[in-house]
């Protein structure tokens, strides 16, 4: 809420304000105005946004991208209020004056709200009283979009696996080779939901070796031509040593999906990405592609 001078109450209420909207969705409330004393408002404009923004600063030059989502613009009237020839109303003080709003999402592809490193995906609404003689005062709301997937598709269903072999050396004579093979038996998770991890490791090298594996986020920002890359680790878990000449084996090594935003893949400017890295040596990994994170699970 925004108070101003004669100005008792002006803001945004959502209709439903703990909801987190999704693509098609209708986004509803009203405006809320009340005034000390009589004031004449010749209109109450109302905008609604979702803009993907990226900015970081280099030394050689600040770069700066933005994609828009949304974009809806409305005058709001309101219901049996009477209004003078030129369309503005009067306000008396002690009335509560309401003006409704309503706009649909667009089916999508959206961004998911996020805020990251380099880069963000907001939404929100404005309103603008317009008075004679006045600047225009302005309140802002912010709201939630949540782009889902739907997990239960054949692509995100289909396992994926992989396999490396690396020779190790000591003081630059050969000292075996580490080698490792894993896999998960699909691509997309929600949150929660636990990852099973089916994984092979040899060690034949004479240092020990200590397999583990990682929920890794990878964030990209793309502004100017450039690209700027955040990655972070979110989770992870770890098996028993390898000593030379020894082998193990994961047959249901689990590791459970964190609180994340889900995958942004749609965005031109911005990727949120997410991957299990199983790894037996320190710089020797593996990479398992998880194509989306924190996604929605049918009912079918």
């Amino acid at each position: 809420m925004v108070v101003f001078k004669k100005i008792k109450c002006f803001e945004v209420v959502f209709t439903e304000p703990d909801k987190v909207y999704s693509g098609g969705d209708k986004v509803t409330g009203k405006v809320k105005v009340e005034v000390c004393e009589v004031t004449r408002v010749t209109a109450v404009k109302f905008l609604a946004c979702g803009v993907a923004k990226v900015i970081w600063s280099s030394a050689s030059q600040n770069c700066k991208q933005e994609m828009e989502y949304l974009r809806y613009e409305d005058t709001l009237h309101m219901e049996d209020q009477a209004t003078d020839s030129d369309g503005s109303v009067l306000l008396r003080p002690g009335n509560h004056y309401e003006y409704k709003f309503g706009f649909e999402l667009p089916h999508g592809p959206l961004g998911t709200t996020f805020k990251g490193k380099y880069g963000s995906v907001k939404y929100w609404v404005k309103a603008f009283l317009e008075r004679p003689s006045h600047p225009a005062q302005e309140v802002r709301k912010k709201f939630e979009v949540v782009d889902f997937v739907d997990v239960n598709t054949p692509e995100l269903m289909c396992p994926i696996s992989g396999k490396k072999h690396k020779k190790m050396t000591c003081l630059l004579f050969p000292d075996g080779h580490i080698s490792m093979s894993a896999s998960i038996n699909r691509k997309g998770f929600c949150e929660g939901e636990e990852i099973c991890i089916s994984a092979d490791f040899e060690n034949t090298c004479s240092r020990i070796a200590v397999p583990k594996a990682a929920i890794v986020a990878k964030h990209t920002y793309l502004a100017n031509g450039l690209t700027k890359v955040f990655t972070q680790k979110l989770c992870s878990v770890r098996g028993n040593h390898i000593i030379s000449g020894m082998t193990d084996s994961w047959r249901g090594k689990s590791i459970r999906v964190p609180k994340i935003k889900p995958s942004i893949l749609g965005c031109n400017i911005l990727r949120v990405e997410y991957s299990l890295l199983v790894r037996s040596f320190f710089l020797f990994y593996l990479f398992l592609g998880l194509k989306h994170l924190n996604c929605q699970r049918s009912s079918t």
